[in-house]
């Protein structure tokens, strides 16, 4: 039937989040609320239309690669690195703070400590994806507000990662397993630097500009050079435990003294007319409010906790920074966005029975919530914040 045609529910999903993306537009509102929305009215929580399904699947992930890394082309590597103190203290204090609260929440319900801690480490991690997107829809990527948020982001992946890992071992074996995540804490850190000293080493040298010249002399070699480069740094990044994501994002700023203006216009292009629509809006669809069956006290304070604990924290990271206080408030509301890491950590503790069904709605609803709220405020927000 056509209705469970693939490429009937893709045309479904570019043309309705496209449509709701310049709704929002036209409203002064981020358009990636729109594309988030598509997702959620086509999918399980409302028209049931699409489902997430494998092949959906592995077209969202190539829309992460081909976003993640537009949004390295954007960036300087000299600039992004002068703020990497600044991204550190803020990633800690907008861990701490949500953590402690989620924590605190379980057990004034009583959760015992694993569910305490899966809870908290719920609330702790960003999801730099969507962070990213706002910023670059508001023109802040390329601030110091925006830098910092994006280092923030990735030390955020990394403190995550531990989270994780002590979590899921908790979970599975009673004990924490210090090897295990000693080894992924050091092979992440060795992923990040040695990439950002390659893309310093290209980025300085006259001659590998001149080698990608003369090899790879057309746009289309470039752009498969591009891809490559892209999947390979992604595929590092998922060895050394990261998010793929993170790679991507490193490949893009390697890619930025490299590539021709025009292969870079084609690559920004084609990804905001159709990677990037699928990608936001594919969140939306793998969003499935139906596992709501009641808003309960318990699912409530989660959303508080998560909305305080995210822009408290990476509020107090920014002004022990030295950001002003409104440049401090956009950085806390940026960090406070949640979506796919969030919901896989809760599915992996529901199906081990750690989360109970109203735990899990509780996590499925604040990635939601958060995920569609955080734009907006960051919007609003920026309207009374000049931000250098």
């Amino acid at each position: 039937m056509i209705a469970e045609s693939f490429l009937f529910q893709i045309l479904l999903l570019l043309v309705l989040a496209k449509a709701l993306g310049k709704v929002f537009d036209l409203l002064s509102l981020p358009r990636v609320v729109g594309e988030l929305l598509a997702g959620i009215i086509l999918g399980p929580s409302l028209l049931n239309l699409i489902t997430p399904r494998e092949e959906l699947e592995v077209l969202a992930v190539l829309g992460v690669v081909f976003f993640m890394m537009s949004a390295g082309l954007e960036i300087d590597l000299g600039r992004f690195i002068k703020y990497w103190r600044q991204g550190f203290v803020i990633a800690v204090m907008g861990v701490i703070v949500p953590f402690t609260l989620g924590y605190c929440i379980g057990i004034a319900y009583g959760l015992n400590f694993i569910q305490c801690f899966g809870l908290g480490t719920s609330l702790s991690i960003t999801a730099i994806g969507l962070s990213v997107r706002v910023l670059m829809d508001l023109r802040m990527l390329r601030t110091r507000v925006g830098l910092a948020v994006i280092n923030a982001a990735i030390d955020d992946d990394v403190i995550g990662l531990i989270l994780m890992s002590v979590a899921f071992s908790l979970a599975t074996e009673g004990s924490v397993a210090f090897h295990v995540t000693a080894f992924s804490v050091l092979s992440s850190a060795l992923f990040i630097g040695s990439g950002f000293l390659v893309t310093k080493y290209v980025c300085t040298h006259l001659r590998v500009r001149l080698f990608v010249d003369k090899y790879f002399r057309s746009p289309t070699s470039q752009l498969v050079l591009a891809i490559s480069l892209a999947f390979l740094f992604g595929l590092l990044a998922r060895v050394a435990s990261l998010h793929e994501i993170i790679g991507v994002f490193i490949a893009g700023m390697l890619l930025r003294g490299l590539l021709s203006w025009k292969v870079e216009g084609e690559i920004f292009d084609f990804t905001f007319a159709f990677f990037a629509l699928l990608f936001f809006s594919y969140i939306g669809i793998k969003t499935d409010l139906r596992v709501i069956t009641q808003i309960s006290d318990l699912i409530l304070a989660v959303i508080v906790a998560a909305f305080v604990g995210k822009i408290l924290g990476g509020f107090l990271g920014a002004k022990i920074s030295r950001f002003t206080n409104g440049e401090a408030l956009i950085v806390g509301i940026a960090m406070n966005s949640r979506a796919a890491v969030e919901l896989a950590i809760a599915s992996a503790f529901y199906s081990l029975g750690i989360f109970t069904l109203e735990l899990f709605s509780a996590v499925v609803l604040m990635a939601a919530v958060t995920s569609i709220v955080t734009p907006i405020l960051l919007k609003l927000v920026a309207k009374y914040v000049t931000v250098t």
